[in-house]
């Protein structure tokens, strides 16, 4: 996820050289054309993490594998629906993930030390995981 992370912000910041060398060399009736690049550019930094995205969560439903793990904390998000962060262990070392609970009837019911499913790409246990569900 660092490398997302990071990929993100070189892309940022190549944005940003590029709004400022169109700002110098461009003359003021070219303005249009900048903004349209600039515009460009912004719309390609949010499709390369959508990208990165996707293919995380189709590596993970094709070489995941499942495990049991236990629900370590509940939290209630400001502005997204109540989370749930869970704990599973994978060689001798513990790895952290969430799961989004939309209903609040069911968030309710849950509690601590509760079991959940787990999948995850054995390769990259800390950045490429999901709980998958709750068990009952």
């Amino acid at each position: 996820m660092e490398f997302f992370a990071a990929l993100g912000l070189c892309h940022l910041a190549n944005s940003a050289i590029l709004l400022r060398l169109l700002t110098e060399v461009l003359p003021k009736d070219k303005r249009k054309l900048r903004q349209n690049i600039v515009l460009g550019v912004a719309m390609s930094f949010f499709l390369i993490l959508y990208f990165n995205a996707s293919r995380i969560r189709n590596r993970i439903d094709k070489d995941g594998i499942l495990i049991h793990g236990i629900i370590i904390k509940k939290r209630y998000g400001a502005k997204t629906s109540p989370f749930v962060i869970t704990k599973f262990n994978y060689k001798g070392t513990n790895y952290k993930s969430t799961l989004s609970i939309p209903d609040s009837r069911i968030f309710e019911k849950i509690n601590l030390g509760d079991s959940v499913v787990i999948k995850f790409v054995k390769e990259y246990p800390k950045a490429m995981n999901r709980t998958e569900s709750l068990l009952y």
